[in-house]
């Protein structure tokens, strides 16, 4: 019974491993009010973490990022951020060339100016990327 029990433990890890590493779970704050049963079409959003979007893109923490939001009823309802556009440390407005769909995920039907709530990044699979580090000796 304990080797079972066992069995059934280490297949609900490996479950969750799995799923994780699938989707991308970021805590992020909202500039404004809204419904999230009935969010606006635009909204602003500050991250409250790191992001690697992909190879090219990464939002950091404090970074302002502004995304349409869409409906995601044939998808199990809900809503969807897509980001547009971002505020970089300099105050330079960063427009995205591609899209990256968050589904958005918060415990209160109205969402505060200035409270947290997640986004769901379901697709991605930046955590494989390997990055090269220059030493010293590579800039001689």
């Amino acid at each position: 019974m304990k080797k079972l029990f066992m069995l059934f433990i280490a297949g609900l890890f490996s479950l969750t491993m799995a799923l994780s590493a699938q989707a991308r779970t970021i805590q992020v704050t909202t500039l404004e009010d809204f419904r999230a049963d009935n969010p606006p079409q635009i909204l602003h959003i500050q991250m409250n973490g790191n992001l690697r979007l992909d190879y090219d893109t990464m939002l950091f923490q404090g970074f302002q990022v502004t995304g349409r939001v869409v409906s995601n009823q044939g998808q199990g309802g809900g809503f969807v951020f897509v980001p547009v556009s971002y505020v970089n440390y300099q105050d330079e407005q960063i427009q995205l060339q591609k899209q990256f769909p968050a589904l958005i995920r918060t415990g209160a039907n109205v969402v505060r100016q200035n409270q947290p709530f997640a986004l769901i990044f379901p697709n991605n699979t930046t955590e494989k990327f390997q990055y090269y580090v220059p030493s010293v000796s590579d800039m001689n």
